[in-house]
């Protein structure tokens, strides 16, 4: 698949996702690395490779909160533009995810850009709600801050897909072996680390063994992040039906 067709897919699905267009089904659906895995992997012949590679991204950020709306990071730019670069340049899952993380956090950087720009718009729709134009009203608060989006948005992951195989190649041949080794040992701690973001919120501390049990399933047994997903779902359905077995038993009982 060429790679100015990989580039503009990626641009206009963070561009629809950070955008906002078509309210928040952008936002909570296409902005997820599952999704943008799959879609980068279809182009580009490797869905699988495609998949693996943005479960294990959505598991680094699956603990990230946005308190007061404020996103400390951004998984979306972090997907549209290192999965395509990962596959292309048949870079590990591990590394690509060790990678994801600084990626993700230029993302809140252009996330808080585009707030602060927009609050032009936010002046200019009061404008017109004191004259009572209802047209202006709707071109300030959906067509302008979309269309503002697109250099804002699309036009940084279009170039970083555009040109950073090459670059991305270049610099991981440059780089020793024990640093390449090291990206992927932190792509491999990292998941467990998004897990146990998720259970320090639940405030469950007798789910964090599970945390230990998934991270020793992928690193040691050398099982891929999404036979690992299929593991975990098998032993909470196990979990629960056990739970509401014992609870049954208690209940007949009394």
């Amino acid at each position: 698949m060429s790679t100015v067709i990989i580039a503009v897919t990626m641009g206009i699905m963070y561009w629809w996702c950070r955008g906002m267009i078509f309210s928040y089904f952008g936002f909570l659906f296409i902005s997820s690395p599952v999704t943008v895995g799959l879609v980068a992997g279809l182009l580009m012949g490797q869905p699988m490779q495609g998949l693996i590679i943005g479960g294990g991204i959505a598991l680094v950020f699956a603990g990230i909160i946005a308190p007061g709306g404020n996103l400390p990071t951004d998984e979306c730019l972090a997907a549209t533009c290192v999965i395509p670069i990962a596959i292309g340049s048949g870079m590990s899952a591990t590394t690509a995810i060790a990678l994801a993380v600084p990626v993700g956090l230029l993302g809140s950087f252009v996330t808080n850009l585009r707030k602060v720009v927009n609050t032009y718009f936010v002046k200019k729709a009061n404008d017109y709600a004191e004259e009572g134009n209802a047209g202006g009203i709707w071109r300030c608060a959906t067509l302008f801050p979309a269309l503002l989006a697109i250099p804002l948005l699309f036009l940084p992951v279009f170039i970083i897909n555009m040109v950073g195989q090459d670059v991305v190649v270049n610099l991981m041949n440059a780089f020793p072996t024990f640093v390449t080794h090291g990206l992927e040992v932190a792509g491999g701690i990292l998941p467990a680390l998004g897990f146990a973001l998720i259970m320090n919120m639940i405030g469950k501390e007798k789910l964090i063994p599970y945390v230990f049990l998934g991270y020793i399933v992928i690193s040691v047994g050398g099982i891929n992040s999404l036979t690992a997903g299929i593991i975990g779902i098998c032993i909470a359905f196990i979990y629960v039906f056990q739970k509401r077995e014992i609870m049954e038993e208690v209940s007949s009982d009394e």
